[in-house]
Parts: structure tokens; C-alpha cells; sequence
């Protein structure tokens, strides 16, 4: 397996509230992005990121992979709240972060919010996560329709974060892939740039060289 990470700033804010992590050792790759509105989304971020990592290191192999990725979420959530209520200027802080664990077989990605994980093979991709927002919600409900959703005044709400409350739900899945499949994490200030097909079109033409 082959492993690449990149962040940037972009052109509307002044700090970058995006992290990651990559540990190729385990096969580990984070993406966090602190929710923006919130105070310290960088710090949101970066403590996710590091707490996830740190959980995996420690604690991969002697749990299923799933439990592993579920308690790392669990054991960053909790990290964040104690320092939001430990010091006044990060209260309400909070991350979207997605995760996987990556076999030669399968991936296990584990996410809370609206950062998203794809899976492209030669022949198409598609979105294996489901946002966690209030757009999301209607389309789901069918309130919404979908082309209605990418123009939403309401489409950066999320539902679910790290850092949101003493407990989060996190979304896990199991999925299988094999040799010429890409895997992306990213947040949305990719997925609202560019579409799908065109994050297609970019993934088909990086060259892989050992």
C-alpha cells in the first residue's frame, strides 16, 4: 500500500482547522477538520488526530479492528471535552474526523460529521460515508432534493462531531478492496471545491511508483 497526504489553508480563512495523520506501520489514516463557527477548531483537530493515533498504537491487534477505531473516537471525544472545560477560550471546540484502518483486503473506516472517505477502483468511485448533517437529514427524509443540498444556507450544520457532548455516535463500515484501488479521506473543503467526478478523474491519474 501506498500512502500520500496533503493540506492547504484554501482562500477563506486564516487558519487551517485541517489535521491529519498517516501511520503507515498500522495502516492508519486520519482526517480531522474543526468545525468552523466554534472556537480552536485547530486544536480540535490536531488532538484528534493525535489521540486516534496514539489509541491504535497501543491497542491495534488486541481488538477487533472496528472496536479499536470506535474507542479511539470514544478516547478523543473525551480528551477534547476535558480541555474545553479545563480552559474558557476552547469551550465548544469540535472536530469531524474520519478514520480508517487498511488491510491488503479490506479498510475499516469509522467517521462522526461531514468529512468523508471514498473508495475508487478503475471503473468508478463513490462516497462509502454518510455526512452526518442537517442536508443530509432531509434528502435522507426525502425533504430535500439533492441538487437543492449542494446550494443549502444550512448544508455546513453538522449532526454529529467530536466535542459535541460526553457521548458521540460514530458510523462504522467494513469494506473490500484490492490491488489498483484508491481509498481518500478528505474534508469538505475538497468535496465542496470540486465533484466527485472530477476527485475521480484526479485519483485515476497519479502515478504510483514504488
Amino acid at each position: 500500500m501506498k500512502f500520500a497526504a496533503k493540506t492547504d489553508i484554501g482562500n477563506r480563512r486564516e487558519k487551517n482547522e485541517d489535521a491529519f495523520r498517516i501511520n503507515e506501520r498500522f495502516g492508519l489514516a486520519v482526517v480531522a477538520d474543526g468545525v468552523g463557527g466554534a472556537p480552536a477548531g485547530e486544536i480540535a483537530s490536531r488532538c484528534a488526530v493525535n489521540e486516534i493515533e496514539n489509541y491504535v498504537i497501543d491497542n491495534v491487534g488486541d481488538q477487533a479492528p472496528l472496536s479499536t477505531l470506535r474507542n479511539a473516537f470514544a478516547l478523543a471525544n473525551e480528551v477534547i471535552n476535558k480541555k474545553a472545560s479545563r480552559d474558557r477560550s476552547l469551550y465548544g471546540m469540535s472536530t469531524t474526523v474520519v478514520a480508517c484502518l487498511a488491510t491488503l483486503e479490506y479498510v475499516f473506516v469509522a467517521h462522526v460529521g461531514d468529512s468523508r472517505a471514498y473508495l475508487a477502483t478503475r471503473s468508478d468511485i463513490r462516497c462509502i460515508t454518510n455526512d452526518h448533517s442537517l442536508v443530509a437529514e432531509l434528502v435522507s427524509s426525502g425533504h430535500l432534493a439533492p441538487e437543492e443540498a449542494q446550494h443549502h444556507p444550512y448544508r455546513h450544520v453538522i449532526t454529529r462531531a467530536l466535542g459535541f457532548g460526553a457521548h458521540t455516535q460514530t458510523e462504522l463500515g467494513t469494506f473490500s478492496w484490492d490491488c489498483g484501488s484508491y481509498l481518500l479521506l478528505c474534508s469538505d473543503g475538497l468535496t465542496e471545491a470540486i465533484t466527485d467526478h472530477m476527485i475521480y478523474t484526479a485519483l485515476l491519474s497519479v502515478e504510483v511508483t514504488d
